[in-house]
């Protein structure tokens, strides 16, 4: 199944066959300078704003908000992050927050247009809280397959299970699969010598079991190795084979966008390889 998403830049595809969509994973509160912090604790958001510009011009497609903190409240600034992105880069936005509130007030801020929720485990309460809210505002969700009956699943059997929890509550709540990504949950390869094969047999179960747009955050491949980035690109690479549709990456990862533009060309999901070549061509003339 294609998930479409709606955003002022135009129609958005996430699925099988299509290009692999990259999500500026910067937006991170705790990540940021204390400038760009003191900002925020006074309902000024352009350090961020300009992160998300940063991005999506050096060719991400995406960007994931985190702005959870004791010190902000969330409420009253994702809404104000959401609009100025949708006004200043106009890419669809992914808003990881489980924060009922601020959710709603952000979904209903970029109406007509979609967003994606990430995350939800298949913890019952949380898909009691959150599912109602993607449904009213047509939301893409990101489904995390843990935490029913394994906790954190380190094999397949395991992680199929708690995917198919999230994936029968969504269909009970009205959502169906086509607005559904599901994590293939990537561990830390230093720790589990087996993550990598789990991970992308997940991602291959995923779509050919239960028909759903696939994603990854693949920050924590390589931690607790040397360069560590360059580890988390290898997997990010070895993935997309196997079936990955969409992935939370840091835009500054050395050689990160036109590897991935090589691997879709060679797999044949950028046919004649066009925007590989609208890469080249871009950033040619820089």
């Amino acid at each position: 199944m294609t998930t479409r998403l709606l955003s002022p830049n135009g129609e958005f595809l996430i699925g099988k066959g299509y290009p692999t969509v990259l999500i500026n994973d910067q937006l991170r509160v705790l990540d940021q300078s204390p400038e760009v912090f003191e900002k925020l604790m006074n309902n000024e958001v352009d350090g961020l704003i300009e992160l998300a510009k940063n991005g999506f011009q050096h060719g991400l497609d995406m960007v994931d908000i985190l702005i959870y903190h004791p010190e902000l409240d969330e409420v009253e600034l994702l809404p104000r992050i959401v609009h100025q992105i949708n006004k200043v880069v106009g890419c669809p936005m992914m808003l990881d927050t489980r924060n009922p509130q601020a959710l709603e007030a952000a979904l209903k801020e970029i109406q007509p247009f979609q967003a994606v929720i990430n995350s939800v485990t298949a913890e019952k309460e949380m898909l009691d809280v959150i599912l109602p809210i993607a449904k009213k505002f047509d939301a893409v969700v990101v489904g995390m397959p843990i935490g029913d009956k394994y906790g954190l699943p380190k094999t397949l059997p395991e992680r199929l299970y708690e995917a198919n929890v999230i994936i029968e509550a969504c269909e009970g709540t009205g959502i169906s699969r086509n607005r559904i990504l599901m994590d293939g949950v990537v561990l830390a390869s230093a720790a589990e010598p087996d993550s990598f094969h789990v991970t992308v047999e997940s991602l291959n179960a995923y779509q050919d079991q239960f028909g759903v747009a696939t994603i990854l955050g693949i920050g924590n491949a390589g931690f607790g190795m040397p360069t560590p980035t360059v580890i988390d690109l290898a997997f990010l690479i070895g993935a997309i084979p196997w079936g990955l549709n969409s992935a939370l990456v840091n835009p500054k990862t050395r050689g990160l966008i036109e590897t991935v533009r090589a691997m879709d060309f060679l797999v044949n999901h950028d046919s004649g390889g066009k925007r590989y070549i609208h890469w080249y061509r871009k950033n040619r003339k820089l």
